[in-house]
This record gives C-alpha cells, structure tokens and sequence, in this order.
C-alpha cells in the first residue's frame, strides 16, 4: 500500500476524474480490415484507388439509422474506382484538388477534348484554369450566384488566352488567376429545366452540349445540389453521355435545389436520397470512377472536436462505420478512352 500525506481535501483535487464517455457509448462501432492512406496521406487532394475509411474511435451520433447506413455504404461502392483501373491502364493519374485525371483522356491516345464546361465556379475556377493552361482546351464558365464584382472569371476581367507562370517543374503555378487558353463566362446556373428563380436564370445541360461531337467534352459540376436532375438526364440519353470526356463534380446528398422539377419536389428525404445514389451508380454504365476526396476528407475528419462531448445527429447519409458521405468530389473518364 501507497500513502501520501497532505490536506485531504488538497489531495483530493488532484485525484484523476474520470472521464466523460466520448460520442454514444451504447452503440458500438463496426470495425473492418486496416488499410493504408494513398501516398502515405500525404497528398490533400482527390486520391485514385479504393478509399481507406477507418472507423472512429467511438460512435459520433445519437442513434444509427439501417437505411441511412446502406445508401452510405452503396455510394462508396459507387465510387471506388475498380481494381483494373491502374495508374499504368490510364498512362498516368494527375492528381490536383478536387480532381484525379485519368490522363489517357488528355494524351492524344485517344484524339482531344475540344471545350471545357465549367458550372459553379464561385470567386475563382481552379478547374478551369488548369484545363486552360495544361491542356490549352478553351472553356467555357457559368454561375448565376457570385456577384460579378467578386470574381474576375465573371467579370471576364480575369487574364484570357495568355502566358500564365509556371513552377520549377513546368507545371502551372496557380498563383493567381490566369486562363491560358479563351475562356467565356455566363451569368446562368445549371438545372434540369430552363427556368428563372428568384431572378436567377437556370438552362440545361443538354443546351450547352449542343453540337459537341463525341467524346469532345471535359465537363465540371458543382452546383450545391442541383446536380441530380442534370444527371438523371444525361443517364438517359446515352449519345449525349457519350460526349463527354472527363467528369469532375462534387456531389451533394439532401441538398435541394431552388430549380428542381415539379415531379421530385415533394419526395420525402429518404425518397430523394434513395434516388440520389441510384444516380450514382447508373453513371458506371458509362464511365469509370478514377477518384474522389472521400480518403482525404476521413483523414481530417476529427469527430471527437465535434462528437465527443455530445453525440451529433445524424448526417443524411453516411457509412456503416459513421463516416458521412454526404457531400464530397469525384472524377469519371469515359470507358471507351480506356477499354
């Protein structure tokens, strides 16, 4: 036995507490195979391969929803790139924010992309830009949300059709605003409809698609949620899926949107997020997932800053594991550049 001697009301202030069960200690975590970050972890962009997702150290939410849990665990499926989509298969992987190339779509192997299309692009399109200036593909830029005096792109004040810098390695440095190939922008948001909303004017896909050859087209999506229309459209129009190169988007469960069609404005949210990733797994019919920022954002993911002293409520959709899948980015290369 230990005796410390002292004032015991002293003494019993420095006795450890105990502590406070982190998240819902009731509900366990399902654990699952370890596995090993992309690069070490070390790269903070959209990473190829199958996305390592460890589990928390303990449950975040209040409760666990089976159905939330299943459409989570359908997305990731949806979005992990298969196995024979290897580095070497696509020539290389070109990996810079929210995007992973697969660079056969770029290289010539399989003829060029001829226009960029651009929607949501906010202050800045980084997106943009690096198709400009890597590529020297044009593109065209749209968003009906940023006031023109806050982004130069739609201000077309930005530089157009230039010399932009470079860094040491040859690659476009990005640090500032440049287009390396002509660029045009338009004050118009993407829908499923052509239609005006609270003075905000909404086209179609299939309206800037017009008159693309196949397989012509590099197109980026991010439009806070009013994706799924526009999706749901081109899954079933197959020859208008084919002129498209190259996906990028950043997709967005449960959102919404102000220019959604009167058919699905009243779904219930389990009926919307159902129909959501059935969308997203119509799109492999077509195209290869090549990446995605779901490993890089689990990799910041902190649930104890959050979760720890309280359970969270429950994301919209979100992993077996806890981890939320409801919005994050992913890349696509039409198969016929691959196979």
């Amino acid at each position: 036995l230990r005796f410390r001697a002292g004032d015991p009301a002293e003494l019993a202030k420095e006795e450890p507490k105990a502590k406070k069960p982190m998240g819902n200690p009731l509900i366990p975590v399902p654990q699952q195979e370890p596995c090993s970050y992309y690069g070490e972890g070390r790269s903070q962009s959209s990473r190829p391969g199958k996305p390592c997702i460890p589990p928390p150290s303990f449950w975040p939410y209040k409760g666990v929803t089976e159905w939330k849990t299943h459409l989570g665990q359908r997305t990731l499926a949806a979005v992990t790139p298969p196995i024979e989509l290897t580095e070497r298969r696509c020539g290389s992987f070109y990996l810079l924010g929210d995007q992973t190339w697969c660079m056969k779509a770029f290289d010539g192997s399989h003829g060029y992309g001829i226009i960029g299309l651009s929607f949501g692009i906010e202050e800045r399109d980084i997106w943009g830009e690096l198709v400009t200036q890597k590529f020297k593909i044009p593109v065209k830029l749209y968003d009906c949300f940023i006031p023109p005096e806050r982004s130069p792109p739609i201000s077309k004040t930005a530089p157009n059709n230039t010399v932009c810098p470079k860094n040491h390695l040859g690659e476009p440095k990005l640090d500032g605003i440049c287009y390396g190939a002509a660029y045009d922008s338009f004050r118009v948001c993407l829908a499923g409809q052509e239609v005006t909303v609270a003075g905000r004017k909404y086209n179609t896909l299939e309206a800037q698609l017009k008159g693309f050859p196949k397989l012509s087209v590099h197109l980026k999506i991010d439009v806070e949620g009013s994706e799924w229309d526009v999706l749901e459209w081109l899954v079933a129009n197959p020859d208008e899926w084919d002129k498209i190169r190259t996906l990028d988007m950043e997709i967005h469960f449960g959102f919404g949107s102000a220019a959604v069609l009167e058919k699905y404005k009243d779904l219930t949210i389990r009926e919307q997020l159902e129909r959501e990733v059935k969308i997203m797994e119509s799109l492999l019919s077509r195209f290869y997932c090549t990446g995605s920022t779901l490993e890089v954002y689990r990799q910041g993911w902190s649930p104890e800053d959050n979760c720890g002293m309280e359970p969270c409520g429950e994301p919209p959709i979100y992993l077996a594991n806890g981890f939320s899948v409801t919005a994050f980015a992913v890349s696509y290369v039409h198969k016929e550049l691959v196979d």
